[in-house]
This record gives C-alpha cells, structure tokens and sequence, in this order.
C-alpha cells in the first residue's frame, strides 16, 4: 500500500502494481485451502453479516 498526495488534506491509500498482484496471489491461495474463504474469515473472526455478503459476491464470481 501507499499513500498519494491528491491535493486534499488527506490524500489516499492506494495499491502498486505489486500489491495488487500480491492481494490476488494472497485470494488465489485462500480459495484452495479447505474450508476456503468462509473458513479463512470465520478464522479471522469477521462478523457473520460481512462474511454473508462477501460469500455472495464469491458465489457469483
């Protein structure tokens, strides 16, 4: 991640081209463990409402 200055007090977080890359080989490698990626969220502890609505959308993909 990095941060770009836009012209505001705040600026923005952003990605490289890497940390792109990295953020899809991190999801490529989630989707083959078992449980896949409802199982690496439960892990994590997100709350069941966000994982639902993140599992519809890998549902679709």
């Amino acid at each position: 991640m990095i941060w770009v200055d836009n012209g505001t007090v705040d600026g923005i977080t952003t990605f490289a081209d890497r940390g792109i890359e990295c953020l899809q080989e991190v999801l490529a490698d989630i989707r083959t463990q078992a449980g896949g990626p409802r199982e690496f969220l439960r892990d994590a502890q997100w709350e069941s409402v966000a994982i639902e609505r993140i599992m519809s959308g890998e549902e679709r993909r």
